[in-house]
């Protein structure tokens, strides 16, 4: 029975999984990072970065860890990541889900701590780095030092708020339905830059302000929560944008100027969190955290 055990641990492939409200992205320790919309039909499995569909959830995760089963029998291992301030219920529902999609155990990390890793920020260092991730669905802050999160807050919106409220205003301006991609093709085009001043005809491109005000605010106000002894760190070290939304045209320079601390890209921001995800494959397999579904966030072990 032993060496079976052993046998099936080598064959066993670990896989990093990213399940984000728009898109869900797996990876295993080598190889390309695959990408599929986190829909199982018209049914979202995740809201706001949390599942909320088990069943969806399911259907979206089960083929693409049936990709990463070696021979097409063993169960791969899986980490996942959830936002920083995922409850008991969310996180438990997230891995079940993922159990029931395939996996043979599950450890969940903290996504901000991924983000970071996946950005290429020294998280080992004892200087504190910042990190904002924003998403589809939520945009996760946090302050990293030593290898864990010092502080961290989560703003339950993202990038879909924003695709909302240009649809509103849309109607509200103009009597015209606009459809979800209408909504992100302007963001993307438009952008979230300061404009003092709108000519006649161009109040929908202030349509995104007012969430970018209180994503701005939230995130001002945790950096000025966050202790007064590593002020002088987070302002040499800066902030890395990762996520969809440091894709956005003028988000740098927003969250510069609502910060006055120098922001830079992740390289690849789209797929940061799922980097981090897969660099910490060899943490988990060395430490042997398998032996049950646990969680880093919470200290479970």
């Amino acid at each position: 029975m032993g060496s079976i055990q052993h046998c099936c641990s080598i064959w066993t492939q670990d896989v990093a999984i990213d399940v984000g409200t728009a898109t869900t992205r797996v990876a295993t320790s080598s190889g390309p990072v695959i990408s599929t919309p986190s829909l199982a039909g018209d049914h979202h499995a995740v809201t706001a970065g949390a599942v909320v569909d088990g069943e969806a959830a399911v259907a979206v995760l089960e083929p693409l860890l049936r990709q990463t089963r070696r021979f097409g029998l063993v169960r791969p291992r899986v980490v996942a990541c959830a936002p920083g301030d995922v409850s008991r219920a969310e996180r438990d529902l997230l891995v079940d889900s993922v159990l029931r999609a395939g996996a043979s155990s599950v450890v969940i990390v903290p996504e901000p701590l991924a983000a970071a890793i996946g950005a290429g920020v020294d998280v080992a260092s004892p200087f504190a780095h910042t990190v904002i991730d924003i998403g589809e669905g939520v945009t996760d802050c946090a302050i990293i030092s030593s290898g864990r999160i010092v502080t961290t807050v989560t703003i339950r919106g993202g990038i879909a708020r924003m695709r909302g409220a240009v649809i509103e205003k849309a109607w509200s301006l103009l009597g015209k339905v606009i459809t979800e991609n209408e909504a992100e093709e302007f963001i993307r085009r438009i952008g979230v830059a300061r404009r003092d001043k709108l000519a006649a005809g161009e109040e929908m491109i202030s349509a995104v302000e007012p969430v970018m005000k209180e994503m701005l605010g939230s995130i001002s106000s945790f950096l000025q929560d966050a202790p007064h002894r590593l002020g002088s760190e987070l302002i040499d070290s800066g902030i890395r944008l990762t996520g969809g939304g440091a894709l956005i045209p003028g988000m740098r320079q927003r969250v510069e100027e609502q910060t006055g601390i120098t922001v830079t890209f992740a390289p690849h921001p789209l797929e940061a969190v799922v980097e981090g995800v897969r660099a910490i494959l060899p943490v988990v397999a060395a430490t042997d955290m398998w032996r049950g579904s646990c969680d880093v966030s919470r200290g479970d072990r």
